[in-house]
């Protein structure tokens, strides 16, 4: 039965009345989108907060840093994270990061060792125990983060990679989880884990020692309104912007052993200027157009097309699926390299006019997966897989499934016959003849959490596969 004329004329007017409301909030709203006014900022950074939690969320579904109970004594542990499959052993020292929860055996009274090198068999040659709190107390850059929470190393970061000093110190970037931005900085820890320096400073991803103790590491600034592109052409002035508030623009910082910081380049600006600019017009992600994940300086024998030699630097550019190599001087883009490769990571110079990558999705001409490592000859285009070798009947016994969404690295060998390739969210890595892709050694993120009364793992007592596995590394000799 429909209501009476009386409430009919009673509920017209505060239809009426909502209905105005309604399009007076609506044009509101996009009064102070165009116009930036209050409180677009407040709503902005909200908004990316709530995004960082739900990326955290999201990360935690995927395993990240979820456990997998395993079926092993604490005594057992040690042997089941290197297992070889040659007579050898370990030809060179390879360091292996750590964090919370990571080789706490090794570093009893911290929260893990926040990296362990190996050598010969497998016997711990090293291990730096973690000290977040000390770490930063060694703060020389803090630059502001956006949570609903302060943000800790010990509580909301993580090793995401290391390389060593010709010392014995660490170079280690952290990430953080549930932040803006994730890139939770870098630091300088001595062997005895306390910190000679630490920039929170946005740096990210993979960092690359160079000679003199220099270092070079992907970083990020935070753009205020959108990213523009401006160009000529014939009697026209031409350009496109990607519409983000705050985008993440992409860097690669020269660090010294001091920390400071010795050059900045943008990358972001290099290649807007470069003319590979057309691309950036389809970057599928306007807040983070490139990620920038890796920095390596090309080595001496290096030569190719564009004129690339020793000294240049090649950048991996995830969100556009392809790398770049800068000049050595100027940083100007001398190429731009895509191939079948998507998503990749860890991008290196292997020799001449060779790279090697990480190829995280794998994608092959009849298949999509599994993530791949493959080389690449600037010379002529070419790309052959490394590893997993062809399914044949001489493949190897696994690894033809592995596949690793996000991350993923590459350590090339001091006389680049091997390297190791980490899948992060198989819990493994694997040292790779890269002649033949046979398996050399298996190293397995497995950790007993019985001695680790911090954080989360606080009263477990229990053997656990950790996912989303810091690389190994080979430490290169000085």
């Amino acid at each position: 039965m429909p209501p009476p004329k009386w409430l009919r004329r009673r509920r017209t007017p505060v239809v009426l009345f909502g209905a105005a409301l309604a399009v007076v909030v609506f044009l509101g709203g996009v009064q102070v989108g165009l116009t930036k006014a209050f409180p677009y900022e407040l709503f902005q950074s909200a908004w990316r907060t709530a995004d960082a939690i739900r990326d955290k969320w999201y990360r935690q579904s995927l395993g990240l840093p979820e456990s997998a109970p395993v079926d092993l004594s604490p005594g057992e542990v040690e042997a089941a994270r290197i297992v070889f499959h040659n007579q050898s052993g370990l030809t060179d020292r390879i360091v292996w990061p750590g964090g919370v929860g990571r080789f706490a055996e090794l570093c009893p009274g911290h929260p893990g060792c926040v990296a362990v090198e190996y050598v010969g068999q497998g016997q711990v040659a090293r291990a730096y125990p973690y000290r977040p709190s000390e770490i930063e107390q060694a703060t020389i850059v803090d630059l502001p983060y956006e949570s609903l929470f302060d943000i800790k190393l010990v509580d909301d970061a993580y090793v995401f990679a290391v390389d060593t000093y010709p010392n014995g110190d660490l170079l280690a970037v952290f990430h953080y989880n549930g932040a803006f931005p994730f890139a939770g900085g870098v630091a300088r820890i001595r062997p005895d884990g306390t910190a000679a320096w630490y920039r929170r400073d946005y740096s990210h991803h993979e960092p690359h020692l160079a000679a003199d103790d220099v270092a070079w590491v992907p970083g990020l600034r935070i753009g205020q309104g959108p990213l523009r592109v401006h160009y000529q052409a014939p009697k026209q002035n031409l350009g496109f912007e990607l519409p983000c508030a705050k985008p993440y623009v992409d860097t690669v910082r020269k660090i010294g052993p001091d920390g400071e910081l010795l050059e900045e380049v943008s990358i972001w600006e290099k290649l807007a200027a470069s003319r590979y600019r057309f691309l950036l017009r389809h970057a599928g992600a306007p807040c983070h157009p490139l990620h920038v994940n890796s920095v390596h300086e090309l080595g001496p024998d290096a030569t190719g097309p564009s004129g690339i030699g020793p000294g240049d630097l090649v950048v991996s550019l995830r969100n556009l699926h392809a790398f770049a190599v800068l000049d050595r001087d100027g940083f100007d883009v001398k190429t731009l390299v895509r191939g079948t490769f998507a998503g990749q990571h860890s991008v290196k110079h292997l020799s001449d006019s060779r790279f090697l990558v990480f190829d995280n999705w794998g994608v092959e001409a009849d298949r999509d997966g599994p993530s791949r490592v493959l080389t690449i000859d600037l010379a002529d285009g070419s790309e052959t897989t490394v590893f997993p070798v062809a399914l044949n009947a001489g493949r190897p016994p696994f690894g033809n499934n592995f596949f690793t969404r996000w991350h993923g690295l590459l350590s090339i060998s001091p006389d680049r016959q091997r390297l190791i390739a980490t899948f992060h969210y198989e819990s493994r890595a694997l040292e790779i003849e890269i002649a033949t892709g046979k398996v050399l050694t298996e190293f397995t993120s497995v950790h007993d959490l019985t001695p680790t009364p911090f954080g989360d793992f606080a009263g477990d007592a229990q053997v656990v596969l950790l996912l989303a596995t810091p690389a190994p590394r080979y430490v290169l000799d000085p």
